[in-house]
């Protein structure tokens, strides 16, 4: 800071200078005060507008259907200016981004389903469109959260009484689902219990129902049905046809059947042949064969079958031929290098 300047010091017996000295010391005394309040002033006026920024947060409580608490937060908006809410503690009640216009009041409800076991604090940040920010908080007290809320009043379960016939066997049957839990007691009554936080339609937790009184009804005499025996009819049984052997012409030849194979290395080699006989037919694959004349095997097994061409021919002998062709590769002519001069 600039120091003030200093004053010179004039002669106690001159009146001129010393009223002339009052004047100047006067003046810079004012100068000094002036500086003061301004300052002062400037100072109260960056505070006062500063704190007058904030959200007024109150909340209530009520019990909510089914159990538990519903709390409805107010939030109040001080400025006539728009702010954002850029922070918040419960952001499922009062989610970051919402807005408030000028000196609007909202509403937000939650639904708290343990009691609190201190004052539940709703916590705000926000910021206002001429750039000032400040948080606030707002707290309900625990004593707001009634027990009374938490608990649900649910109709007593129906049970039926099974009593078959005859006496002393009444009982209780299946106890529908619900919450609550069930014993059979060893006299035959039955306890049934609230679960926690549910109470039955006339406040009780436990309900007794008494021992079920039986019918003593008397089980019907059966008479066993008379069983007659069933007539068995013994089965009619036909003698089967016996054809007799077929007795040949005294015209048929007997013939006989041949067939033979060649297996040389690889496959284009495989050959077999069939005997050409009269009165005899060969298959192979259900094909007629043509006999004789040597054939190329198609296939790695190749099974021949002979039959009598017709019924004045008695086929003797082998009928059957399974011939086998392996894969075995030929030899490979051996490679020379050609000659390279050298």
């Amino acid at each position: 800071m600039t120091a003030a300047p200093q004053e010179r010091l004039f002669d106690a017996s001159s009146n001129d200078n010393k009223t002339r000295g009052g004047r100047v010391g006067h003046r810079a005394m004012s100068r000094v005060v002036t500086l003061v309040l301004a300052v002062g002033f400037a100072v109260v006026g960056i505070a006062g507008a500063a704190s007058a920024h904030h959200n007024t947060i109150s909340g209530t409580v009520a019990c909510a259907t089914g159990g538990g608490w519903t709390v409805t937060w107010s939030v109040a908006n001080s400025e006539q200016i728009t702010e954002t809410i850029t922070s918040s503690n419960r952001p499922s009640a009062v989610p970051v981004g919402t807005t408030l216009t000028a000196a609007q009041t909202k509403t937000f409800a939650e639904t708290v389903t343990a009691k609190p076991t201190s004052a539940l604090t709703l916590t705000l940040g926000a910021e206002w469109t001429n750039g000032v920010k400040a948080s606030n908080s707002g707290s309900i007290p625990v004593a707001s959260f009634s027990d009374s809320c938490n608990v649900t009043k649910v109709a007593a379960p129906t049970v039926p009484v099974v009593d078959d016939c005859g006496p002393g066997n009444a009982h209780y049957g299946t106890v529908p689902s619900g919450p609550w839990t069930s014993v059979t007691n060893a006299n035959g009554s039955l306890t049934v219990t609230a679960n926690q936080g549910y109470v039955f339609d006339n406040g009780q937790t436990v309900l007794t129902y008494p021992v079920p009184t039986d019918s003593n009804q008397p089980c019907p005499v059966v008479t066993p049905p008379v069983v007659t025996p069933p007539v068995v009819t013994p089965p009619v049984v036909t003698p089967p046809v016996v054809t007799p052997p077929e007795v040949l012409p005294a015209e048929v030849r007997v013939v006989r059947a041949a067939a033979k194979h060649i297996d040389k290395c690889g496959r284009a080699s495989d050959l077999f042949k069939v005997a050409k006989s009269s009165g005899v037919v060969y298959t192979a694959n259900g094909k007629v064969l043509r006999e004789g004349v040597w054939l190329k095997a198609k296939t790695r097994t190749v099974t021949v079958r002979a039959k009598a061409a017709d019924s004045t021919y008695l086929l003797k002998g082998k009928q059957v031929w399974r011939m086998t062709f392996s894969r075995k590769a030929c030899a490979q002519v051996p490679e020379f290098a050609p000659d390279t001069g050298a």
